[in-house]
C-alpha cells in the first residue's frame, strides 16, 4: 500500500509539472508585446481589495490569465500618470474593506500628487460595506475629487474596532497546556495563547493603537472633505449611513451607478478618450537605458529560516536565505547605487530575521545606502530586519515596534490521555524531552530557554540602539514587546520619516544625489524570471510537485514528532 501511494503521488506530481509547465510555455509565446497608450485616457484602478506587496504567488498570475499589479506598480504608474500629458484622469473602483491602512495612506498621497498636478480622480463604490464595516475604504476614497456611492449602497463608517481572539479558554477545554516565556511585557502575541482575557498591558497597547489610528482616520476625512472636527467625530458616531443620507451629509458627491460615473469621466477626459487599467499602463512603460539602478528587495510575510516560499495557505513567507541573499547580491552589483527595501511582515523567527539584518548591515558598510519602506506592518522581526538601515520609512498607520520575544509550545498529555493515546518513550541526556509536547519544561531545561530569551532580546535592545543611534534609556521605553503606529515610532526615534514607498523613493533619489522625479530603474532582486520559469519554481515546491512528492515519500518512511518551535519574534 505504502508504495502505491508513493508511486501516486510522484506521477501525480510529474504529470502537473508537465502540464502545467506546458501551458507556462505556451502562455509565454502568446504573451503580447509591449502596449501602445491612446494619447488621451483615463486610467481605471480597481482598490476593493487589498493589493499584494509581492509578485508571483498565484499560477494563474504568473500565466497571464490573473494579472493584478503589486503595491509598488500601483505607485510608480501614479507617480508616472501624474507627469504624463496623455493621462487626463484616475476612476477607481472601492469598498467597505480593501487596502489597509498604511496601503490606504500611502494611496491617498499619490491620489492627491496626481490631483495636484491637474488631473481629476473619481472614486466609486457599490457600497462601502454592506452589512459590515466600510471605515477604511471610505478613508481612502476621500482622497478623491468626487465621491460617487450606488443609490441602494450604504456607506459604513463606523470607527475603529480591533478584536483579538484569547485562545486559552479553548486549549484548557481540550486538554492543551500553552507553556514557555517571554521578554517584554507587552508582547502580547503570546497572549493568543496563553490568556482568556486581556491582561491590563494587552488593553493599554490596543488603547493606544485604536487612539492613533482614529485620529489619523478622523484628519483624512476632515481633510478629503472639508469638514468641521467636531461634525467629523459627530458623524462617525451616528453612522452607518444609507446612501441618501450619505449625500446629505456631505459625506459623498453623487449617487450614481457605475456606468455612469464611467460616461462622466469620458466626457472630462475629452473626445477621444480611452480607459486604460493602470497595470497596463504600467507595463507600457519604459526606463531609459541610462537610468540609475535602485534595487528593489521585498520582505513580505512571516520570516522563517531557508527559502521564501508562497504558503499553501495563501500568502507570501519571508525566507531569511533568499531575501539575504537578494541583499548580498545587490550590495555587490557594481550597478546597483542604493537598496530599496519594502518590508510588510509581522516577524517570525529571530534567527532568519538576523540572517537578514547581517546582510543590511553588510550592504550599509559597503557604501550602499539601504532604504527601508515599511508596509501595513513591520514589526518584531519585521523591525529587526529595518533596525540598520540607512533610512526608515514608515506610513502613519504602519504597525510597528514590537521589539520583545517569546518561545514555547504546547503541552498535549492531557489532550493525547481524553483521547485514549498512550506514548512510550525512553531518553539519553537531561533535556532530550525540553521541546516534547508531551511534558512541561522542567527547571533545567526552563533555565536553559530563559538563556535563549534573554540572548535575542538583548540583541535586539543592542541592534535597536546601534541601529537607530538611541541611548539604552530611549530604547527601552520604545522595547518591551510594545506596538506602535508609524507615527508614535517616528517620535520615539524608532523610524525616521514619516511617508509611503513614493517617499522612500525620493529619499533613495537623494541618497545617490539624484534630482527629485529624474527616471531611475527599479530593478528587483531577486529577478523575476519569465513566467514559465516562475511557475515551475512554484510548482516545485507546491502540494503537486515533485518536490512534495520527495517530502511525502520521506514521510511515508520515516514518520517523526513535530519539531520543535523557533524563537518567535512576532
Amino acid at each position: 500500500m505504502k508504495r502505491f501511494v508513493v508511486g501516486l503521488l510522484a506521477t501525480v506530481g510529474l504529470l502537473a509539472l508537465v502540464l502545467v509547465g506546458g501551458a507556462a510555455l505556451a502562455a509565454w509565446w502568446l504573451l503580447p508585446a509591449r502596449p501602445a497608450l491612446p494619447e488621451r485616457m483615463v486610467l481605471m484602478l480597481d482598490l476593493r481589495e487589498r493589493l499584494d506587496e509581492a509578485p508571483g504567488g498565484d499560477p494563474f498570475e504568473l500565466l497571464g490569465l490573473a494579472a493584478a499589479p503589486t503595491f509598488t506598480d500601483v505607485i510608480l504608474a501614479l507617480e508616472a500618470a501624474g507627469r504624463d500629458p496623455r493621462v487626463k484622469g484616475l476612476l477607481a473602483r472601492l469598498g467597505g474593506e480593501g487596502p489597509g491602512l498604511a496601503q490606504s495612506e500611502e494611496l491617498r498621497a499619490a491620489v492627491a500628487q496626481l490631483r495636484a498636478q491637474g488631473k481629476f480622480a473619481y472614486a466609486y463604490a457599490d457600497s462601502f460595506g454592506e452589512f459590515g464595516p466600510g471605515t477604511r475604504g471610505y478613508y481612502l476614497a476621500t482622497a478623491f475629487e468626487q465621491i460617487h456611492l450606488q443609490p441602494i449602497g450604504s456607506l459604513g463608517l463606523t470607527g475603529i474596532l480591533i478584536e483579538t481572539p484569547l485562545l486559552r479558554g479553548l486549549l484548557d477545554q481540550l486538554g492543551i497546556v500553552p507553556t514557555g516565556g517571554k521578554r517584554g511585557p507587552y508582547k502580547t502575541a503570546a497572549d493568543l495563547f496563553m490568556e482568556s482575557e486581556l491582561t491590563p498591558a494587552h488593553e493599554q497597547v490596543l488603547e493606544s493603537l485604536a487612539g492613533s489610528l482614529d485620529e489619523q482616520i478622523r484628519h483624512g476625512i476632515e481633510a478629503g472633505r472639508a469638514l468641521d472636527p467636531a461634525l467629523v467625530e459627530r458623524l462617525i458616531d451616528d453612522g452607518p449611513y444609507l446612501a441618501l443620507e450619505a449625500q446629505q451629509a456631505g459625506l459623498v458627491d453623487r449617487l450614481s451607478y457605475w456606468d455612469e460615473i464611467v460616461a462622466q469621466a469620458e466626457r472630462q477626459a475629452g473626445p477621444g478618450s480611452a480607459l486604460v487599467g493602470l497595470a497596463d499602463y504600467g507595463g507600457a512603460l519604459e526606463v531609459p537605458d541610462d537610468a540609475p539602478v535602485v534595487a528593489l528587495i521585498r520582505g513580505v510575510g512571516q520570516i522563517q529560516r531557508g527559502n521564501s516560499d508562497y504558503g499553501p495557505a495563501g500568502g507570501w513567507v519571508m525566507g531569511g536565505d533568499t531575501v539575504a541573499g537578494a541583499l548580498a547580491a545587490a550590495a555587490d552589483d557594481p550597478e546597483v547605487e542604493a537598496i530599496l527595501f519594502r518590508i510588510d511582515s509581522g516577524g517570525g523567527s529571530a534567527v532568519a530575521s538576523e540572517t537578514i539584518g547581517h546582510q543590511v548591515r553588510r550592504a550599509v558598510e559597503r557604501g550602499k545606502p539601504v532604504i527601508v519602506s515599511m508596509g501595513d506592518v513591520a514589526a518584531s522581526g519585521g523591525y529587526w530586519i529595518a533596525m540598520d538601515a540607512t533610512t526608515i520609512v514608515a506610513a502613519a498607520g504602519t504597525l510597528t515596534g514590537s521589539i520583545g520575544v517569546f518561545a514555547g509550545k504546547p503541552v498535549l498529555d492531557e489532550l493525547w490521555r481524553e483521547l485514549g493515546v498512550g506514548w512510550g518513550r525512553v531518553q539519553r541526556g537531561a533535556n532530550a524531552d525540553m521541546w516534547s509536547t508531551l511534558s512541561d519544561y522542567d527547571a533545567r531545561a526552563r533555565a536553559r530557554l530563559d538563556a535563549f530569551l534573554d540572548q535575542t532580546y538583548e540583541a535586539f535592545l543592542a541592534g535597536v540602539a546601534r541601529g537607530r543611534a538611541l541611548p539604552e534609556s530611549a530604547v527601552l521605553k520604545a522595547a518591551e514587546g510594545r506596538v506602535w503606529t508609524g507615527a508614535q515610532a517616528q517620535e520615539l526615534g524608532l523610524v525616521d520619516e514619516l511617508g509611503g514607498f513614493a517617499r522612500a523613493l525620493e529619499v533613495a533619489r537623494e541618497a545617490i544625489g539624484l534630482e527629485p522625479g529624474r527616471p531611475l530603474e527599479l530593478r528587483a532582486f531577486p529577478p523575476t524570471g519569465a513566467p514559465w520559469q516562475q511557475v515551475l519554481e512554484l510548482l516545485g515546491g507546491g502540494p503537486l510537485g515533485l518536490g512534495a512528492a520527495a517530502s511525502w515519500l520521506q514521510w511515508l518512511r520515516a514518520p517523526g514528532a513535530l519539531s520543535a518551535p523557533p524563537l518567535l519574534l512576532r
